[in-house]
């Protein structure tokens, strides 16, 4: 809502300051809106390399993927129009709140001196709704905001620092949780595994060990007991709507990958996915993040059309060399379904080499080499 109502004024605004030459103003006011975008981005960036946060993924425009460069640890992507820019943060070394919120601190004060910047071009009607937009953009990003698909700088600067209990704790345990979310990564999942023993004895009540957890028996292939692990978090009366839509979320892909391994009713299953995800959703929880989800359930219903589509979809979004692997593998099954398996190989390749230690990568490989 704040964001339609600053959009609405900065259009009436860039009209009604350059009547004259109003085109000329919108298109500045388009620029100032890609240039807020960025310097937020660019902010959060410096910040995290300046007071030792994690960059885990920085994903360049918009649309399909052109080249990708994918570690265990972080993924670069560049997209065909190099419009945008995001990244993900995540803490490495210990006093994550400390770090954090010094980060977004940092990225308002760079926001703020490019908005200042800007009104130094208010001669011509361009720079007039440059200024005006850039100004509402970072206005608008000092607003605290915590959801699923997005958190503000407002809410780094001014909302963490107040956080206390658990929430904290997620914070200040995070480095320790990377590790073993690298070790996953890696395909090293006894480090995993006993990362998250270390974790689990200090801090069992944290959704952060519990998804490393959840992550390590699905590796397994361990899906039922995964999905009774994050089962037991829906009744949790501790968790903010943003957790719980993430909770949700988690529940319905696990239960889609236990149907799939045939560990779990398909009736049961899909129906309890379709439940989660729509629940999920009333919490907040962005659709175009449960693609992948979506798209193994197109599968198992035989749609494989969609099922290519989503899955599509959502490796073009994914944010790590493991989730990109699994959406491949989702188009590959598609494919050997509708009797082309040659297609399916170039992806399984992909996939492969990504994360050849995925049970559902190397299940598919296999599957393919005896075909």
């Amino acid at each position: 809502m704040v964001r339609w109502a600053a959009t609405a004024l900065v259009v009436a605004g860039t009209i009604a300051w350059t009547l004259s030459d109003f085109l000329l103003g919108l298109t500045g006011a388009l620029a100032g809106l890609l240039l807020g975008l960025a310097a937020a981005q660019g902010g959060l960036a410096l910040g995290a390399v300046l007071f030792g946060l994690r960059i885990t993924n920085v994903i360049i425009g918009v649309g399909s993927e052109v080249k990708a460069w994918t570690s265990p640890t972080r993924r670069v992507v560049l997209r065909s129009i190099p419009v945008l820019a995001t990244i993900g943060l995540s803490g490495r070394k210990p006093g994550v709140r400390r770090r954090t919120v010094l980060t977004g601190v940092f990225a308002a004060v760079l926001g703020a001196a490019v908005a200042a910047a800007t009104w130094l071009t208010v001669g011509t009607a361009f720079g007039k709704g440059l200024a005006l937009a850039t100004t509402a953009c970072f206005l608008v990003q000092l607003v605290p905001v915590e959801k699923p698909a997005y958190v503000s700088i407002g809410w780094f600067a001014f909302s963490l620092p107040r956080l206390t209990g658990r929430r904290v704790a997620e914070l200040e345990a995070r480095p320790r949780v990377m590790a073993g979310m690298d070790a996953y990564h890696r395909g090293d999942l006894d480090e995993a595994e006993r990362i998250h023993e270390d974790l689990a004895r200090e801090h069992p009540d944290l959704l952060t060990v519990v998804g490393l957890e959840v992550a390590t028996r699905c590796a397994r292939e361990k899906y039922l007991e995964a999905l009774q692990t994050v089962i037991a978090l829906n009744g949790r009366e501790d968790l903010g709507e943003r957790e719980l839509a993430f909770v949700l979320a988690t529940t319905a892909g696990v239960a889609v990958y236990a149907v799939e391994a045939g560990q779990f009713p398909a009736e049961v299953g899909l129906e309890t996915a379709r439940s989660m995800l729509g629940n999920a959703y009333r919490a907040g929880y962005p659709k175009s993040r449960s693609n992948g989800t979506l798209a193994i359930m197109a599968l198992l219903e035989g749609d494989t059309a969609t099922a290519r589509q989503l899955a599509g979809y959502a490796a073009e979004a994914s944010e790590s060399g493991t989730d990109r692997a699994d959406d491949l593998v989702t188009i590959a099954r598609a494919w050997m379904a509708d009797g082309d398996n040659a297609k399916a190989r170039e992806l399984v390749t992909e996939a492969h080499e990504l994360a050849g230690w995925s049970p559902r990568v190397a299940a598919t490989r296999a599957r393919l080499q005896i075909s």
